[in-house]
């Protein structure tokens, strides 16, 4: 018999795929909204860096439902390395953009 508290992981983990749906619905309409022009290049690394912590997340949740081994957690703590990297790097490409108009 399944305790509550294993209920309990199994809806967060659930609830936590239906969000990373979401997330992957919108970083995807993103880098396609952001193709050029001169906020294009930060949301693209952005939203490309979301998209990766999303597939990471998933992986997470789905490693826990269907008690995947410790390939996938290593792959998904891989994936959301890169999506860190490329949200920072995004982040920061807009931080200088926006800086430089603010100092003229």
């Amino acid at each position: 018999m399944v305790n509550l508290m294993e209920i309990y992981h199994i809806v967060i983990n659930i609830v936590s795929l239906m969000i990373n749906v979401g997330l992957v619905y919108f970083a995807v309409r993103l880098l396609w909204i952001f193709r050029g022009g001169i906020m294009g290049k930060p949301w693209r690394f952005v939203a490309s860096g979301v998209l990766a912590l999303a597939v990471s997340s998933s992986i997470f949740s789905l490693r826990y439902i269907f008690n995947l081994g410790v390939a996938a957690h290593s792959i998904a703590g891989f994936i959301m390395m890169v999506g860190g990297l490329l949200i920072l790097v995004g982040m920061y490409l807009q931080y200088r953009s926006w800086a430089v108009s603010h100092n003229v």
